[in-house]
């Protein structure tokens, strides 16, 4: 097995984000008879399809098969280093590794593979020297989740002059609360951020509204706040920002949105201006629920997570009679007391014609229920169905399977 050649690696290193320094060592392996370079193609293929490309399967199961017999070889240089090595076009691409392991092998770990993601663990005491660390500015993306590091954490990354390339920065269950927000806000590396994670962080009312009045998020494209305490003026005040233009994901489960009393807000439609929410397990009842989806000017909503809110059938009435729904890919509904006749809504609503997946798991519903779906000429484009185990005859079952089991959506 060939190694990786030292010009190669340095003119991919060089060039992280383009293809072609990594498909010309791939043609210079396939020349010299090593399967990585086949590795090399298809991983970069992958990396060019959309999530749900029928060819993608082809391509997993050929790229599991190259790691299931060769991973072990590839990886035998990094190990004791680091762990949970992730290819990605090619390469290790993300690992896990504590402080102490990175503060003592991090040249040596980065001249072996073009490392752009790390997963610190065991952060402890040695955060500072950690993030003063030069080699952090080949990094595209840093998480350093569950460490309880409070405060200090967001101060240190607000000092840390290296974090200039970061796309991806996950910091969820740290306890910043809004103080450490506030002094996020600090970080270097921000501005060209794609994706951010601060789920569990403590973060209230306030801290919704520092979010709102940063101007650093222009390219953000996923956000995630879930089990914070945002509550509904907190989120509202959030969506109703002009700071995030390209903001696509946004996770808001368990942040009290509907909980305690009705919601009343001045602007419901700001929580539906993304593709894809989550609002599970925010309390929400049916009048909750008319509170948001209250408005003639909705965004396009695609991908919809209302699971774990106490909607019922009347929930269901409300999402069927919805207009403003039209664009609807994706709705998930676990856990929502929703019985027959609230899929039954669903399955005659003429709105929901380009839904493709729909999620109704852990509901009370029946056989009567599920056969509404099944012959139902409104969801002409659902393809999966996710349902209820308990209660449901064999025969519905396998209906349901055989109708809705597309590969695509497994």
């Amino acid at each position: 097995m060939i190694t990786v050649s030292v010009p190669f690696l340095t003119n991919i290193q060089n060039a992280p984000e383009e293809d072609a320094p990594r498909l010309i060592y791939a043609d210079w392996l396939s020349e010299h008879g090593d399967p990585r370079g086949h590795f090399i193609r298809v991983q970069i293929a992958l990396s060019q399809l959309p999530e749900h490309h029928p060819r993608r399967l082809e391509l997993l199961k050929i790229e599991n098969n190259f790691l299931s017999r060769y991973e072990t070889d590839w990886t035998a240089p990094l190990r004791g280093m680091a762990s949970g090595m992730v290819y990605r076009r090619g390469f290790v691409d993300e690992v896990n590794i504590t402080a102490r392991q990175f503060l003592a092998h991090a040249d040596t770990l980065f001249q072996l593979a073009p490392i752009r993601q790390l997963n610190l663990l065991d952060v402890g005491h040695h955060l500072d020297k950690v993030l003063q660390h030069p080699l952090l500015s080949r990094l595209s993306g840093l998480a350093i989740f569950a460490q309880h590091l409070g405060e200090p954490l967001a101060r240190e990354l607000a000092e840390a002059r290296h974090l200039t390339g970061l796309k991806r920065l996950e910091l969820g269950r740290n306890r910043l609360g809004d103080r450490g927000i506030s002094l996020l806000m600090h970080t270097p590396g921000l501005d060209q951020l794609e994706m951010l994670d601060l789920r569990e962080n403590d973060l209230s009312e306030s801290g919704g509204r520092t979010l709102a009045l940063c101007e650093r998020f222009r390219h953000l494209r996923t956000l995630e706040l879930a089990g914070n305490h945002l509550g509904p003026y907190g989120a509202e005040t959030f969506c109703q920002s002009p700071h995030y233009p390209q903001l696509q994901q946004l996770g808001l489960a368990s942040n009290r949105i509907g909980a305690s009393r009705p919601l009343q807000l001045s602007q419901p439609r700001a929580l539906l201006r993304y593709d894809s929410i989550n609002l599970s397990a925010n309390g929400l009842t049916p009048e909750g629920l008319q509170a948001i989806l209250n408005s003639s000017a909705f965004f396009g909503v695609r991908e919809l997570d209302l699971g774990h809110n106490d909607l019922r059938d009347e929930g269901a009435w409300l999402l069927s009679t919805c207009r403003h729904l039209s664009d609807l890919r994706v709705l998930r509904l676990t856990a929502c007391q929703i019985g027959d006749e609230g899929i039954t809504a669903l399955a005659t609503s003429p709105h929901l014609g380009h839904l493709h997946m729909l999620d109704v798991s852990n509901n009370p519903i029946g056989d009567a229920g599920l056969r509404s779906v099944w012959e139902s000429r409104g969801l002409r484009s659902l393809r999966r169905l996710i349902h209820p185990d308990a209660g449901i005859s064999f025969r519905t079952q396998f209906e349901v399977l055989k109708r809705y089991n597309r590969p695509e959506f497994g």
